[in-house]
């Protein structure tokens, strides 16, 4: 049929194929914006996520070196004080020479101290440990930026100085610990230590390069203290100072160019701020771009093709039916000029669209039935006791029904919704499905919740109470217990959990972790006894996946205050393990944190915490023997969701010190192999030049009684026998020619006594060399 046509005298397909193609192109367009705008969101977040998780590192590895610093001052200030003696009012000779000698050894205890001043206001004098000045007078010492702090008598005894006119060496960032003497009373001096701020922000800040954008330090009133870039220093004048002053952590967008991320140090102030360029992040997201475009057109095009062939298909079955409903309604005078078997006939006076609606006309009468039909339909599908039964007990553990001036109203839901407790008196047991084996194939969420609502249905007949879905993770127990007894027994529930454990194990192959609460009665306290048995089981991070754990234990594994703690000398003895390659030694000393952890009853954030900290250590062990974090252990070696108990914790320590001790085993092999293969090349090409053990050690660079040992255990035979045999080959070679003498083979290899060549010869090879020789002959 011509196209003209078509569009002439077919409006319908002309109007269906337009309003397709425009649906089309709006629905693809929307998608691709939505695609694109999720990625872009999604990549900044997870870019915020991750610089303010390694900000956060680098805080606490910084704050432990702060630390030992402000230590060091502390015990200054009590070791001065024992030194310290006077004569006639001024400082004795020994007490000048013992304190300046004790500034000195005091320097060197911290890579990051470059001078300690110690200030004694009555006697107007300074020592320190500079080696250009040892000793003046206070009035005459140049550095002077501190002493209007040291004087305030009702500040700090401790004051991190950053905000200084100037540094003691030129090309230090301006910045010292003061320390005031003594520490109770009037001061009457003080202790500066001034520190290698770049240092000490370079070793701790540079060495994270898979790290995004660029790091920056500020002081406590926003002065610049570090910056890893030029390009960051010029970017602290735009930062916001608002948000910035807020404590804590936190992130913004600058003027949706620069994404700012930031962290506060409790114990100097200072603010570690990483500043990312969005752009940056983005250029990642332009291939995810083009691959959108090109997709959404060719998309488009293929659906207007597509929607051309099917509504041209559609049309021809769409005119016989017309043609077959105009017969039947006596509508025969609408025809069309499409219709070779009509050409004379009158033209519609109407589209399609005009025809369609007159034969509707015909159907109005079956409205009244249809609208019947749609409310028993809305009726049947309302009455789905099931699903609001399971509303209602979910509200009732979250505190958002159930109340004592309700209670006439709470009986009738009951008996509506066919409830099987009256909630007279009842426990509550939570169930938490571990890691089920069965679901590992899942493909959806939509499989797991008809695996969670078959097992609450088979469950639900071995319990005298109400079993439901509370979320994804747990199933809610409301089970009645007898009443009339003042306390019910522990192993009543105990019992009735370890049922319901054995047959979800037996049933699925799947653990679960049951937590019990106490006995409760009346509905309004339905609330309070699913927290219990949460509260339960929180104790799974010491007693294991897999337990039942009664709320009646809960007490006494509680603290009396809240205490963070981190095990300093373990984790020294764990690291010197590690760098010794001692796999028992590391087991060991892990199991002695686990067994330490579990005496002090440390709350899970401390447990994380603590292994964050102590994997962190590893990992960082790891990098400075020059291993790759990635191939060692993985993309993610620090991830939590996995640590659930202490035994995970153990376990995870224990095989990341596994893999780094194969790893550096692995390396030091790699290492012998090259060295063996350089002596054995160096000896087959010198072997005639008089060589010794000495020679061939020095020339691979490795100790004689190191390149002895390899070589025994890698060849079988010391390298005085490998040198003798290459000799001995060599001559065995040039006796089967005739023209060399006795003489000549021996200064070819490397021998210059005759005799002793044929003594050895022959205790090598069971003939002289002229038995040799005559022996190859008649061969």
């Amino acid at each position: 049929m011509p196209f003209r046509q078509v569009i002439g005298n077919r409006s319908l397909f002309v109007k269906l194929l337009l309003s397709m193609t425009a649906i089309v192109v709006v629905t693809v367009t929307l998608i691709s914006s939505v695609t694109y705008t999720i990625s872009a969101d999604t990549s900044i977040q997870n870019s915020i996520e991750y610089n303010q998780s390694i900000m956060e590192q680098q805080r606490e590895l910084i704050h432990k070196e702060l630390y030992a610093i402000q230590n060091i001052a502390s015990s200054m200030v009590m070791t001065q004080s024992y030194l310290y003696h006077k004569i006639n009012e001024k400082l004795s000779v020994s007490s000048l020479i013992d304190l300046t000698r004790f500034l000195e050894e005091q320097q060197k205890l911290s890579p990051y101290i470059d001078s300690i001043y110690l200030v004694y206001s009555k006697l107007d004098l300074v020592l320190t440990s500079r080696s250009e000045m040892k000793m003046t007078s206070l009035s005459a010492f140049p550095d002077q930026s501190w002493l209007p702090v040291m004087k305030e008598e009702a500040g700090k005894r401790t004051v991190w100085l950053t905000n200084q006119p100037g540094a003691p060496v030129k090309g230090t960032q301006p910045a010292s610990l003061l320390q005031k003497m003594p520490l109770i009373g009037p001061v009457d001096g003080a202790i500066v230590i001034n520190l290698k701020l770049d240092l000490l922000f370079k070793e701790y800040l540079s060495h994270y390069h898979n790290k995004k954008g660029m790091t920056l330090v500020l002081g406590s009133q926003g002065e610049p203290l570090y910056s890893e870039k030029e390009e960051a220093a010029d970017l602290i004048g735009n930062l916001d100072k608002t948000v910035l002053a807020a404590s804590g952590s936190g992130s913004y967008l600058d003027d949706d160019r620069w994404i700012v991320t930031y962290t506060t140090s409790s114990l100097t102030g200072w603010k570690f701020v990483n500043v990312t360029k969005k752009s940056v992040l983005l250029e990642g997201l332009n291939r995810i771009k083009m691959i959108i475009v090109a997709v959404a057109a060719l998309y488009v095009i293929v659906a207007i093709l597509l929607l051309f062939y099917i509504s041209q298909r559609l049309y021809g079955p769409l005119k016989s039916v017309m043609a077959y409903i105009s017969s039947g309604s006596n509508a025969a005078s609408v025809t069309f000029s499409g219709d070779s078997a009509n050409q004379g006939a009158t033209k519609p006076t109407g589209d399609e669209a005009s025809f369609i609606r007159q034969s509707f006309e015909q159907l109005r009468h079956s409205r009244e039935t249809i609208r019947s039909e749609k409310e028993r339909v809305e009726t049947l599908l309302g009455d789905n006791r099931s699903a609001i039964k399971e509303k209602y007990l979910s509200d009732l553990i979250k505190g958002r029904a159930g109340s004592p001036q309700s209670s006439g109203q709470e009986k009738d839901a009951a008996e509506l919704l066919g409830l099987k407790l009256d909630f007279e008196h009842f426990i509550i047991l939570t169930i938490e499905l571990e890691e089920p084996s069965l679901l590992n194939d899942s493909t959806g969420n939509l499989h797991f919740h008809l695996f969670q609502y078959r097992l609450i249905e088979e469950l639900g007949a071995e319990i005298d109470g109400e079993i439901f879905a509370r979320d994804d993770e747990r199933i809610v127990v409301i089970q009645a217990v007898p009443a009339g007894q003042d306390e019910l027994p522990v192993e009543l529930p105990v019992e009735l959990a370890r049922k319901l454990q054995r047959n979800i194990e037996n049933r699925y192959r799947i653990t679960a972790t049951i937590g019990i609460s106490r006995p409760h009665t009346g509905v309004e306290f339905a609330q309070s006894a699913y927290e219990e048995s949460i509260e339960a089981l929180s104790l799974k991070m010491y007693v294991g996946k897999g337990e039942i754990v009664p709320y009646s234990i809960v007490s006494s594994w509680k603290q009396d205050k809240e205490t963070y703690y981190y095990p300093y000398e373990l984790e020294t003895k764990l690291l010197q393990a590690l760098l010794q390659m001692n796999q028992e030694g590391c087991e060991e000393m892990i199991g002695l944190i686990t067994q330490e952890v579990t005496s002090r009853r440390l709350g899970k954030a401390n447990v994380q915490q603590l292994f964050f900290q102590l994997s962190g250590e590893i990992v960082k062990t790891l990098v400075q023997t020059g291993g790759d974090m990635v191939v060692v252990l993985g993309n993610q070696p620090f991830v939590l969701s996995d640590i659930q108990t202490l035994r995970d914790m153990k376990a995870r320590l224990i095989e990341m010190c596994a893999q780094i001790i194969a790893h550096n085993r692995e390396k030091r092999l790699k290492l012998n192999d090259m060295t063996l293969q350089l002596a054995i090349e160096f000896m087959e090409k010198n072997y005639n030049n008089n060589i010794t053990i000495e020679t061939v050690a020095d020339h691979v660079q490795r100790s004689t009684s190191f390149l002895s040992r390899i070589f025994k255990e890698a060849m079988g035979t010391t390298i005085n026998d490998h040198l003798i045999h290459l000799r001995i080959k060599r001559a065995c070679e040039l006796l089967r020619q005739p023209k060399y003498t006795l003489e000549d083979i021996c200064r070819e290899i490397g021998y210059s006594n005759v005799s002793y060549f044929n003594k050895l010869f022959k205790s090598r090879m069971g003939y002289t060399p002229g038995q040799y020789r005559l022996l190859q002959t008649a061969d």
